[in-house]
C-alpha cells in the first residue's frame, strides 16, 4: 500500500471510531500527530517481530492483525465486544476491553499506525487512546450505553 492508501485505511478506522462513540454520546476523538508517530512505531516494531504485543506505554491501546487490509476493520472488531458488556455493571465486564476503551469518555486524542510485515505480508494495526481508558473505578462515568435503546 502506498502512503495515501495507509492514510485513507487511518481516516476510515477514525471514522468508525468515532461512530460508534456517537452512538453512546460520547465526544469524536482528535487524531493526534505524535500519537500516531508512536502508534506507527509500534505497528512497525510488530510487524518486525510478527506477533501482537502490548507496548509499555501511558496510552490505551488496541491492537489487530490480518490480511489482506482491506479485510481487517479493526474498529468493526473492537467494537463488537458491547455484545458482551453488561451495563448495568459495567467495572466487571473484563472481557470487553477493546470495546470500553473506543467508547471511554474521557478519551480525547488517538493515534493510529498501520505496517505490513515483509515476511508474512500480514497487517498490523495499533491504536493508542489519550487518555487512557479502562482504568478501575471510572468504567461507570465513562462506559454510557448506547442512546439507541434498541441498539
Amino acid at each position: 500500500m502506498n502512503s495515501n492508501e495507509i492514510e485513507n485505511y487511518r481516516r476510515e478506522q477514525l471514522d468508525a471510531i468515532n461512530y460508534y462513540r456517537q452512538l453512546h454520546g460520547v465526544p469524536s476523538l482528535l487524531l493526534d500527530n505524535k500519537i500516531t508517530r508512536d502508534a506507527q512505531a509500534w505497528a512497525d516494531h510488530l510487524a518486525r517481530i510478527g506477533q501482537l504485543v502490548h507496548s509499555n506505554t501511558n496510552y490505551g491501546e488496541n491492537l489487530a492483525s490480518g490480511y489482506p487490509l482491506s479485510h481487517v476493520n479493526p474498529a468493526t472488531l473492537w467494537y463488537s465486544g458491547v455484545s458482551r458488556i453488561n451495563f448495568s455493571n459495567v467495572e466487571r465486564s473484563t472481557d470487553c476491553l477493546h470495546f470500553t476503551q473506543i467508547v471511554w469518555k474521557s478519551s480525547k486524542k488517538i493515534g493510529i499506525g498501520i505496517s505490513r510485515s515483509s515476511n508474512t505480508g500480514k497487517y498490523y494495526i495499533v491504536a493508542n487512546f489519550d487518555p487512557a481508558g479502562n482504568m478501575r473505578g471510572s468504567f461507570a462515568e465513562n462506559v454510557p450505553s448506547p442512546l439507541n435503546t434498541n441498539f
